[in-house]
């Protein structure tokens, strides 16, 4: 994949605009949530916060797997890995890189069908009549950026890390 002009590449922009979106969403949650707790204080709750919060928790959780895989924080099983061979372990960490592709790019995939699903039927949140295709959507892309970074690093591991 090549390189920009300013030298990252359009999933790297990507996953970074996520992350900016993610903590976004993190700090509108908290705001939301405390707003709520001092409304209730108040005897006047924030009216839908539940569905906000939860709406926005989950763009958040999608959003923020791109930057966690590309910054390397998620979990993994290095007390194995450690004792194997270096020949072993690259075979392990292609075999869990396709498996981990495989698995994203279906859950991507339906999380998109879903969505077209929701939007046909007119689906809507409980309290606030949101559409809730519009966060099915956001996760499903959130998942697709995942899986293409990880496919981006299956295929040319030199481009891992960057």
């Amino acid at each position: 994949m090549g390189k920009t002009a300013s030298g990252a590449g359009l999933l790297d922009r990507l996953s970074n605009a996520m992350r900016i979106m993610a903590c976004t969403g993190l700090a509108a949650m908290s705001l939301v949530t405390g707003a709520d707790v001092a409304g209730r204080a108040l005897r006047h709750p924030v009216y839908g916060s539940d569905e906000i919060v939860a709406l926005l928790a989950a763009m958040v959780t999608a959003f923020t797997l791109p930057y966690a895989y590309q910054a390397r924080s998620h979990i993994a099983v290095d007390l194995a890995m450690s004792r194997m061979p270096a020949r072993m372990r690259r075979a392990a960490a292609v075999f869990t890189h396709l498996l981990s592709l495989a698995l994203f790019a279906v859950i991507a995939w339906r999380m998109f069908d879903y969505a077209v699903d929701q939007w046909r039927a007119g689906v809507l949140t409980m309290n606030l009549g949101l559409p809730e295709y519009g966060v099915i959507t956001a996760v499903g892309f959130g998942f697709t950026v995942f899986a293409l970074l990880i496919a981006r690093d299956v295929l040319c591991p030199s481009q891992r890390g960057r």
